[in-house]
């Protein structure tokens, strides 16, 4: 797909590369053994029941009961009823939780957690990870392995990428998709009813961006950008591993395009998902790629809905890909508290614990049986088990030293929409990337 009439912008936004963060984490690796875990590229698996197994972590309820876990958590800080969760898994297994928020900065909360496990401070318990540190961390000493929490019978109800992902270090927390959201008003302003192909996208973009109005919305400030990359790249049908390939290099030459055009503010390459997330709301950007995960901000604003802005089924440009994942709690391997900190675990392992944290923060739970569940609901439910069905879902492809890899596609990147990259040397930049990060995947 292709855009006419490009009409440069002169606005450039000079961001500073965070290379700090990539130290860090390359020090705090050194203590540690790593092991490579980018996540595979197999589908969301479907469910095979709803056993629960009785652990032993579960069974020591009653020697834990009143013992006290300490969780550092990024829900504390952006989940408003937190607190209803936690009071959930208190009754349920007698401990008292307390709760210690994370930064919301990605950088600042990345270098928290890495200063945490890599000095063996044993002040916290459990955390709450994404792919990136998960990633970094499985292969380390860092982290207590969970195999009497993660039982086979547990294992069985979690897409298998999940588990992989964490070499069983990590208790799934949620499942979460990248899904395209649109603003109603503008789809009915551009008198469509669906916005799917790549002459409808087009189309859209046209007729909506206009009188401080941008059709499309991103999050492409250096450590975000990778993930609206990577989703261009499944929808065109590309490899983010060959960027030889036509495919490939047509999605980012498109994501330049709606720059030029003026489909997309090249001012976004400051913003991360919060600022996104509020020009969606405010309407200067009519449709984005964001994660399902948000949809507790639309719905507590009183925003969500097929009236207002909604999940609509996945972009097709060539195919229809998106990326699947999700946080996870990890057990600190210093932690003093370990078997108070895997009954905590092992109830966020079960079908209760999973269903709670749904219902409780409106998002899709990482078991699939949860999720097959007729009697479970969260808003945007209806919309997501569309995705479940029609839409391949793939994990995100990162190496074990992820945060750098990202930082130097984010960089790359907004050199070549701010025009200090030529489209060859992007191109070139890129597949040295690629074979650097992954030696065995480059092709």
């Amino acid at each position: 797909m292709c855009l006419s009439d490009k009409t440069k912008t002169n606005k450039e936004v000079q961001t500073m590369k965070k290379r700090v963060l990539s130290i860090l984490l390359c020090a705090s690796m050194t203590a540690g053994s790593l092991a490579g875990c980018a996540g595979k590229t197999n589908e969301i698996g479907e469910t095979t029941g709803k056993e629960e197994h009785v652990t032993e972590a579960s069974t020591a309820k009653g020697e834990t009961s009143g013992a006290q876990i300490t969780l550092f958590c990024d829900d504390a800080a952006t989940q408003e009823n937190f607190q209803d969760y936690v009071d959930a898994a208190e009754r349920s297994t007698g401990l008292k939780i307390e709760v210690l928020a994370m930064p919301t900065n990605t950088d600042d909360r990345t270098a928290k957690v890495m200063t945490i496990l890599s000095s063996g401070d044993d002040t916290v318990d459990i955390l709450s990870v994404d792919q990136e540190m998960i990633l970094s961390l499985s292969g380390t000493n860092y982290l207590e392995p969970l195999n009497d929490v993660l039982t086979p019978e547990i294992k069985a109800v979690y897409p298998e990428s999940f588990i992989e992902m964490s070499d069983g270090k990590g208790v799934p927390m949620f499942m979460e998709i990248f899904c395209f959201w649109l603003n109603s008003k503008y789809v009915k302003e551009a008198g469509m009813e669906s916005v799917k192909t790549s002459e409808e996208f087009t189309k859209f973009l046209k007729a909506v961006s206009k009188d401080g109005v941008y059709g499309y919305g991103g999050g492409w400030e250096q450590t975000y950008v990778w993930n609206d990359i990577g989703e261009f790249v499944n929808l065109f049908g590309g490899d983010m591993y060959d960027w030889s390939n036509e495919n490939t290099q047509a999605a980012v030459k498109f994501m330049k395009e709606m720059v030029d055009q003026g489909y997309t503010p090249l001012s976004q390459l400051a913003d991360q998902y919060t600022e996104l997330n509020q020009r969606i709301m405010d309407g200067s950007s009519a449709s984005m790629l964001n994660y399902s995960s948000f949809m507790p901000t639309y719905d507590a604003a009183g925003r969500y809905g097929e009236d207002d802005i909604y999940i609509a089924p996945m972009l097709n440009l060539g195919q229809e890909k998106t990326y699947a994942n999700g946080w996870q709690y990890v057990l600190n391997a210093a932690s003093p508290n370990k078997e108070a900190a895997k009954v905590f675990l092992s109830w966020a392992a079960s079908l209760e614990g999973q269903e709670a944290y749904g219902r409780t923060f409106s998002r899709l739970p990482a078991r699939t049986d949860v999720v097959d569940d007729p009697d479970f609901t969260v808003p945007g439910m209806e919309q997501l088990k569309s995705y479940l069905k029609t839409t391949t879902l793939v994990p995100r492809p990162l190496p074990v030293n992820s945060m750098e890899y990202i930082n130097d596609v984010g960089a790359l990147f907004q050199k070549y929409v701010s025009d200090e990259l030529s489209f060859d040397d992007y191109i070139a930049g890129m597949q040295k990337c690629i074979k650097t990060y992954f030696p065995d995947k480059a092709k």
